[in-house]
């Protein structure tokens, strides 16, 4: 098991939804803490709480959406957010037929029941495509926005 793995672990036997976990893992890249973010992230859990859009494919697109949107006046949006989005989505509708589905519901029924592995695994493929997206726009993960400049 490796590093990554063991963290999603940990946050999920501590309480925290898909989204919720991708959000601490990739505020623990770029060195940082924001408890009002991970909270907020929590509307997406369980799809929305009505079993619609996993909690993985929207806690990603906040992912990409944190690089390279835009999220202040002075901001503008970076030309490569429209595309990372649409592969990212693109990606996680192509392996869909592995773990059943886009829906929470789907995904859940397909394994029987909740299944914290399933849901690991998930979390680990989608941050390694997200980390992929990023270095092949030179986007450094390790940085946040406002650090990095316009990257």
């Amino acid at each position: 098991m490796d590093d990554t793995s063991l963290r999603v672990m940990q946050l999920n036997g501590q309480g925290f939804c898909c989204s919720q976990i991708m959000m601490q893992l990739t505020l623990a890249d770029m060195g940082v803490e924001n408890v009002a973010l991970v909270r907020a992230m929590a509307g997406l859990c369980e799809g929305m709480a009505i079993g619609e859009l996993c909690g993985v494919a929207a806690g990603g697109a906040c992912i990409i959406a944190l690089y390279t949107a835009k999220g202040s006046a002075e901001e503008t949006v970076l030309d490569c957010y429209p595309l990372l989005l649409s592969r990212f989505m693109d990606w996680y509708k192509d392996n869909a037929d592995t773990w059943g589905g886009i829906r929470c519901d789907d995904i859940i029924a397909f394994h029987g029941g909740r299944k914290p592995e399933v849901c690991g695994d998930m979390m680990v493929r989608a941050r390694e495509m997200i980390l992929q997206l990023l270095a092949e726009s030179n986007i450094d993960p390790s940085l946040p926005r406002e650090e990095a400049g316009a990257y």
